[in-house]
């Protein structure tokens, strides 16, 4: 019933997070479409309405987050640690959209989101004890940044967006919190869903300095692990 009531959640706030989304990619005052609509001619493709809003884009969105915090929630519970995983997947959903949009991770989406989400997190360590695994997980987001960042530095930022470096802590935290062998096996999710398009690409003759976003197959590679493996 708890992960049921989540997707509910999920496909409920889906519109407003694609929203906030396309104004973050666009630099635009963040105002969900709830309250405002965004200007037109900045969503660039989908069916959209008349205020400029793309209606099957916030149907991918909603459907987007409502699975997420569905299958995250039924591998977390009804249990304290539940609200930080339901923040971490609503911000990372709405970094998949930007990441595809404008190859960006914004900062004003990820550095508040990374704070709430985390916050949550340890207070809800916090009231059910499991102070230890929140250690394990801090310890995780800074190996995982630290590793991101070798690669970065590796690529000379090519093909590879420094926004997806700092992206790489708040996963690191979600991931290693529950397990080290949960956030390694995020990674090697990751590096699958990152990899194969990427082979394609080279396949069909393109240079391998190629950007491609990076930040969906992290984001996504860690839903799976937890919901998968926790």
């Amino acid at each position: 019933m708890t992960a049921l009531l989540a997707t509910l959640l999920g496909l409920l706030i889906g519109p407003s997070l694609h929203s906030v989304a396309v104004q973050a990619g666009a630099d635009l005052p963040l105002r969900p479409h709830l309250l405002s609509c965004p200007r037109d001619g900045h969503t660039s493709y989908g069916i959209k309405c008349s205020c400029g809003r793309s209606r099957t884009r916030e149907l991918l969105t909603a459907l987007l987050t409502g699975g997420g915090m569905g299958v995250v929630t039924a591998a977390i519970g009804a249990n304290p640690l539940l609200p930080g995983h339901l923040l971490m997947v609503a911000f990372t959903a709405i970094l998949i959209v930007t990441d595809l949009d404008h190859f960006r991770i914004p900062n004003r989406i990820l550095y508040p989101g990374t704070g709430l989400a985390v916050a949550a997190l340890a207070i809800g360590a916090a009231v059910a004890g499991e102070m230890g695994a929140l250690w394990r997980g801090l310890a995780g987001g800074l190996a995982y940044l630290a590793l991101f960042l070798s690669v970065y530095l590796a690529a000379r930022g090519q093909g590879f967006g420094f926004g997806d470096v700092k992206l790489a802590f708040l996963l690191g935290v979600f991931g290693a919190f529950h397990s080290w062998q949960v956030l390694a096996r995020a990674l090697f999710i990751t590096a699958l869903l990152g990899g194969i398009p990427a082979i394609v690409l080279l396949a069909m003759g393109r240079s391998r300095t190629t950007f491609l976003p990076y930040g969906p197959p992290l984001i996504l590679g860690t839903w799976i692990a937890i919901a998968w493996f926790t």
